[in-house]
């Protein structure tokens, strides 16, 4: 385990459990609610110094999409720092594993092996699993452009980013395919997307007339994509 997968892990520990234990009951959204404020943001975590430069707060979810694995994916960012974490983020994997015809066990590896701020980042997109793409939004429950999806996921796990996407995986640090976590920024010019861990696949709000989904890089796009860890 690398020194900064320790600090994560410890920042995450202090600064994320007591803020979902608490508004677990107040949060907790199965389908979207167009209406909702995009999210709420809890008061600054009581934690050590190092804690509180690594996160300036912990936001919470209160709108997803209306696909049925976006609620799963709400009840497992809602457990995370609980006992019931690892399983809950294994049954999505293996429900995600599903949809693209990827063995559960490859894609449970690659979750589990993620960053833990790399993980909050990836289920708070696959919160909005059937959100419509938006031009220049980024309003969960309602409507996201590419990079709204990946400035809004990154920014629940504690983390801004800039709102162009080549502006994102600029200040990203660099990865291969090869190196890259779950979570990770995938961009081609014009466009990003998250990585899920494996082979090609991604989630990201793709076009008009589209919705947030996971699926593929094109094939033409495969060897051509940068990837980035925007936690670097």
């Amino acid at each position: 385990m690398t020194a900064r997968h320790n600090f994560i892990a410890a920042a995450l520990g202090v600064a994320l459990l007591a803020p979902f234990a608490t508004q677990a009951s107040a949060t907790t959204v199965i389908g979207p609610d167009r209406n909702a404020d995009s999210v709420v943001t809890s008061g600054r975590p009581t934690a050590s110094p190092t804690v509180s430069r690594a996160f300036t707060g912990v936001a919470t979810v209160t709108a997803t999409g209306d696909d049925p694995l976006a609620g799963w994916a709400q009840t497992a960012l809602l457990a995370v720092g609980t006992p019931s974490f690892n399983d809950q983020l294994d049954a999505l994997a293996a429900a995600i594993a599903d949809r693209l015809w990827i063995a559960p066990a490859r894609l449970q590896a690659a979750w589990r092996a993620a960053d833990p701020q790399n993980q909050i980042a990836l289920l708070a997109a696959l919160t909005q699993l059937g959100v419509p793409y938006r031009s220049m939004r980024s309003n969960p429950g309602s409507g996201f452009d590419c990079s709204g999806l990946t400035s809004f996921a990154w920014g629940v796990a504690g983390k801004q980013l800039t709102r162009r996407s080549g502006d994102q995986i600029r200040a990203a640090e660099r990865r291969t395919r090869d190196t890259a976590q779950a979570g990770d920024l995938v961009w081609y010019p014009g466009h990003v997307m998250m990585y899920l861990g494996v082979d090609s696949a991604i989630v990201h709000s793709p076009f008009s007339g589209r919705d947030v989904e996971v699926t593929y890089l094109p094939k033409r796009r495969v060897n051509s994509v940068r990837y980035g860890d925007p936690a670097a």
